[in-house]
């Protein structure tokens, strides 16, 4: 079996006042240690980019470790158990994508608060389709890949999608 390990700090890029916790509802997760600034730069995803195909041949864990930047590719740090990687979704985040592999602050963040961001700024693959754990009041309860055709979420996160998603959002929207 092929495990995951640990390489220093990884190959993405994460806040000092940001810290990963291994929690038991939802596993490794990331949270401000400090008060963090609306529009200040948290995490940076690196890695190397597969395709669909690449990245359904890998374990379980690296396939859940991914952000789509356009419709057949993905970035992964593979099997490097990178901190960056822990962003969970909310339906009500915290944070939001700033280009194709940036995530800023959405708000204001306190200390304690979880590092999280709404995967319809980032997925429309056919395999985004997914229970939602978040237990917000807005909670979708069901996350999918064609999150990003709701009107709603194209108001609401409006300059936080990516750019793939938002040429998608321009076509959808001029028919």
């Amino acid at each position: 079996m092929i495990q995951a390990v640990k390489f220093g700090p990884g190959v993405s890029w994460h806040h000092a006042d940001i810290e990963r916790v291994d929690t038991p509802d939802v596993g490794a997760s990331l949270f401000a240690r400090a008060p963090l600034a609306k529009g200040e730069i948290l995490v940076t995803w690196g890695g190397v980019i597969v395709t669909s195909a690449a990245l359904a041949a890998l374990p379980e864990f690296a396939q859940h470790r991914t952000v789509q930047v356009e419709d057949d590719l993905y970035l992964t740090s593979g099997m490097i158990d990178d901190d960056a990687d822990c962003v969970n979704h909310s339906c009500n985040p915290t944070a939001a994508l700033s280009g194709q592999i940036t995530l800023i602050a959405f708000r204001d963040i306190a200390p304690g608060e979880e590092i999280n961001f709404d995967y319809a700024m980032t997925d429309a693959g056919a395999h985004m389709d997914m229970n939602c754990l978040c237990g917000q009041p807005d909670c979708r309860h069901r996350i999918t890949g064609n999150d990003w055709q709701r009107p709603e979420l194209q108001t609401r996160f409006k300059g936080h999608f990516s750019p793939y998603i938002q040429r998608k959002i321009d076509r959808w929207n001029a028919r």
